[in-house]
């Protein structure tokens, strides 16, 4: 009684390609997408798609990028960052004129006020970018200790790792005290 299907079945390996594709089903369903509109959002063919989800192609690394929520909260943070810079330039140059904020919309202060409040908003950005590498290089120490205590480890946490994971918490603390006194500025109305 050894046909195809009663057959011991051979063991699995996981290959990167497996683990990618592992990795972007979870991603797909994690945010909530079918495999077409995961397939919409990436600006690829629906087949392509059930290609990679099915393991039959592995995934390229933007398709998991651009399904990432992690990686697209930090590149919407930097493109918004870059619009602003882009905006106050186009502000101080003379380019952009009449804000409307005083008491015309062509009012000289209007543009001041314009890049004022630009400006507090990079801060903004800036400091939520900090908090999330301070955060991402939390995790990685984490992430080393771990690898370090685990069977195939080497089952000794070295100095560094312990330094770095130290660090990392130091950091974090710094910038969340940043945020929580933005927070408080920001509930108060001075900004």
């Amino acid at each position: 009684m050894n046909d195809k299907n009663h057959a011991p079945r051979a063991s699995h390996t996981y290959t990167r390609e497996c683990i990618d594709t592992d990795r972007l089903r979870e991603l797909i369903s994690k945010s909530g997408l079918s495999q077409r509109a995961a397939a919409r959002e990436l600006g690829v063919d629906e087949r392509t798609m059930r290609y990679w989800c099915s393991g039959d192609q592995a995934p390229p690394a933007m398709a998991l990028r651009g399904l990432d929520p992690f990686v697209r909260h930090r590149e919407n943070l930097a493109r918004m960052l870059r619009g602003n810079e882009k905006q106050i330039e186009a502000i101080e140059s003379g380019r952009i004129t009449g804000m409307g904020y005083g008491s015309s919309p062509s009012d000289p202060n209007s543009a001041a006020m314009q890049v004022a409040h630009l400006r507090r908003k990079n801060e903004e950005l800036r400091l939520l970018l900090r908090q999330d590498s301070a955060w991402q290089r939390r995790q990685a120490a984490f992430e080393v200790l771990g690898q370090q205590s685990t069977p195939n480890g080497t089952g000794q946490i070295n100095a560094e790792a312990v330094a770095e994971l130290d660090a990392s918490w130091e950091e974090l603390k710094a910038v969340e005290t940043e945020v929580a006194k933005l927070t408080e500025e920001i509930r108060a109305g001075l900004r």
